[in-house]
This record gives C-alpha cells, structure tokens and sequence, in this order.
C-alpha cells in the first residue's frame, strides 16, 4: 500500500501535509509517536473517512478494510455474543464463540455491555473487528486497559490472520511484537523513524 502525497486540513489546522509513506502487504505494522500527532486521522483517511484535500491511497480500497476505533462502539442493547454475531454473515455465525475463546470473554457470552471492565470492552471490540474480515486491519490503540499476557496471545493471534494490520499504539509491549515500527511527529504527521524494532 502506498500513501502519496496526503493532506488533510480541518479548517486552518493541517494535520496531514504532503505525507508520503509505502507500508508492507504483509504483517503488523505499529505508528506510535505523541497523541494529537496525526495517527488517527491518517487510519481513518485510509479507511475512507477523512477526505483528503490532496494525494493518493493506493493498493486497498476502503471497502477492503476494517477499522477498530479508540472508542469501543458497543451496541449496548446487544449481548457480548451478539455483538458479533451481529456483524457476520448468517453463515458464518457459527464463528461466534471462537472469537469470543480468543477475546478469554467465552464466560461472558450472554452479559451486556455495561457488565464488562474497560479491557473486556477493548478485547470485545477488537475481535468484533477481527470477525469482520477485509484485506487490511485498521487498528486505532486496540489494546487500551489490556493486560499484558492477553496483547502477547492477541497480537499472535492477529499475525496467524496472515492478513496486512496497520495499528496505533504507545505501549512498548505492542511495539515490541510489531514487525515493523513507524515513529511519527506532528502536526503535521511526519516520519521520525521506520524499521523493526530490533534494527
């Protein structure tokens, strides 16, 4: 995938200025840099929810992906279960529990919402994205409240889905089993430094 060029303003505030970036067809890739940098805005112009004033996203479609926002967006009358069977197709609804095993909220299929701590809402959320498919995972800070053995069985998790993951996030521990690392600065968003993190 390749980023050419962005810009993004929202009123006289440029948060994306001529931002160039080619990100791998594989593996997880982690942004990290201060918050109000430009991360979000940059995951949700790749998802075809922030217009860009200029420049060019090439190699996935928006359709083609799937975005986990910082705000868990629960359906708060629906069940933990549901929350996902709400999102697959009928055929694929059987899936349910398993991502529910992988989320360790199996326990809690038939509880609500309000009845879960902050990091069985995140892992909730974030498996409800995963459920959902596409060719490119957009995560935006997936592991908030998260304990550290469940980001370690998680993100192994998300590296065997074999598909492309682009993900924000300050926490050492998801930098650390990221395949890559993309430092950024801003605004507006700039690259400080890009590799793995044992480079």
């Amino acid at each position: 995938m390749n980023l050419s060029h962005l810009t993004v303003s929202f009123g006289d505030k440029t948060v994306l200025q001529d931002f160039s970036l080619t990100l791998p067809d594989e593996g997880i890739t982690a942004l990290t840099g201060p918050s109000g940098c430009g991360k979000t805005t940059l995951l949700r112009a790749i998802a075809g929810l922030v217009p860009l004033n200029s420049g060019s996203i090439t190699g996935i479609s928006p359709l083609k992906t799937a975005m986990l926002f910082q705000e868990n967006r629960l359906f708060p009358q629906r069940t933990v279960v549901q929350q996902i069977t709400d999102v697959l197709p009928k055929a694929r609804r059987g899936e349910a529990m398993s991502w529910l095993e992988l989320a360790g909220l199996e326990g809690d299929a038939h509880a609500y919402p309000s009845a879960l701590s902050g990091g069985m809402g995140r892992r909730l959320a974030l498996v409800r994205t995963l459920a959902l498919g596409g060719e490119l995972y957009l995560l935006d800070e997936p592991f908030t409240g998260v304990d550290t053995p469940r980001i370690q069985a998680l993100m192994s998790a998300i590296a065997a889905l074999g598909r492309p993951v682009l993900l924000s996030s300050h926490q050492p521990e998801v930098l650390a089993l990221a395949h890559r690392v993309v430092a950024l600065d801003g605004p507006p968003l700039s690259v400080v430094r890009s590799g793995n993190m044992w480079e």
